[in-house]
């Protein structure tokens, strides 16, 4: 795998377990640890290269989903996996609205962990399975009923640029991101989202990420 880590918690037995996790992974895997958001601002900003951050959302120096907002406005290419001891679906909703790259449970399995760690490095966002079983299907119902089994975005009445706007969500992207990248003013990109969720019949990120998914919708590179 030969990923780098930096595992974001101010509890040194969480970040061993962490790292412990990590490293039967694979044994090329490197592990940095960070005990507050501003020693983890300071090892990326001296320059060390990392893959994925794993991140508490209960540090010192940080409430709620703040931490996770900074490490992605300042370093947007950094994937972000949040760990915590909460996972309700407005905590979730609330970490994929910032940019999350995933949502893990401190509670996992290492089953479940290392199913994030994969998808995540893959590119992909991950939820909790207890969580995608929770969302109610009639939204799928609705989205499939206009892709249908082809997975083309097309048939959802998409323009191009809504299709963009798709395609950051599932990277991960919030919405002042996704204005930078498209150059677009937040107000706008607030409006194309909108849609996006109009179109697949759903009422926010988390079940766009899901529906997106179960749906194989096949996305502008």
């Amino acid at each position: 795998m030969g990923l780098h880590f930096l595992i974001v918690d101010d509890h040194p037995l969480m970040r061993g377990a962490i790292r412990n996790n990590l490293e039967t992974l694979d044994d090329t895997v490197r592990c940095e640890p960070a005990a507050t958001l501003a020693d983890a601002l300071r090892l990326i900003g001296a320059g060390a290269r990392f893959d994925i951050a794993l991140l508490d959302l209960c540090l010192p120096d940080t409430v709620g989903t703040a931490g996770l907002e900074t490490l992605r406005g300042r370093f947007p290419g950094l994937p972000v996996l949040v760990l915590s001891g909460a996972h309700d679906r407005p905590t979730i909703d609330r970490c994929l609205a910032a940019g999350a790259a995933g949502f893990v449970p401190k509670t996992a399995t290492p089953e479940r962990f290392a199913a994030a760690v994969r998808a995540v490095s893959a590119g992909q966002l991950y939820l909790p399975p207890e969580i995608e079983e929770a969302v109610d299907a009639g939204w799928a119902a609705r989205a499939l009923a206009r892709v249908g089994v082809t997975g083309d975005i097309r048939q959802l009445g998409l323009t191009d640029r809504q299709a963009e706007v798709l395609r950051l969500i599932l990277r991960g992207l919030p919405n002042k991101l996704i204005g930078r990248q498209l150059q677009l003013a937040e107000g706008t990109v607030k409006v194309h989202v909108s849609a996006v969720l109009r179109a697949l019949g759903v009422r926010n990120r988390t079940q766009a990420v899901l529906a997106a998914n179960r749906l194989g919708l096949r996305l502008p590179d």
